[in-house]
């Protein structure tokens, strides 16, 4: 059974090896705009009072991530949302979002932003289908940008 908790410390390298893994073999093209140094101490990155990492985890083993990072007061950032593969279309996913949103709303943020680019077709429409909205896109050599945004009071309100 898939648990979702909150990052330990233990799991600092199997999800930096899941996170790399999964760019090197679907997304290396996308490596330049999404380096992993921010993984090298998850703890420090996303430890401020209103960021949280959380993982999905099979037993021992770290099978997804998801992660919230203060951009100001109002404004969070979804980061680092990654499936392993073997454990894709089974909700993981849509659970790592929903953890994650959830703590936004117990923190008090507004809004909450997740950036990707038009490769990561698979998190564009797990996304969508939490709620959120296209806002922007950047053309950016070989590769697109995009944003999109979720009002915290419309999913609390719609998950109420």
């Amino acid at each position: 059974m898939i648990a979702i908790r909150r990052f330990a410390e233990e799991d600092q390298k199997a999800v930096k090896d899941l996170v790399v893994k999964i760019m090197n073999q679907e997304f290396r093209e996308d490596m330049a705009a999404y380096p992993t140094d921010d993984l090298d101490d998850v703890s420090k990155t996303y430890g401020g009072i209103s960021e949280a990492f959380f993982v999905a985890v099979d037993g021992d083993r770290v099978v997804g991530t998801v992660a919230i990072k203060k951009e100001d007061d109002r404004v969070a950032l979804l980061r680092r949302l990654f499936v392993d593969t073997p454990y894709r279309n089974q909700r993981i996913g849509m659970r790592l979002i929903d953890r994650a949103l959830q703590f936004c709303s117990e923190v008090g943020y507004g809004e909450v932003v997740f950036r990707t680019t038009s490769r990561m077709e698979g998190a564009i429409q797990l996304c969508r289908k939490c709620g959120f909205s296209p806002r922007a896109k950047l053309q950016l050599g070989s590769f697109e940008l995009l944003k999109f945004s979720l009002s915290i009071a419309a999913w609390a309100k719609k998950n109420a």
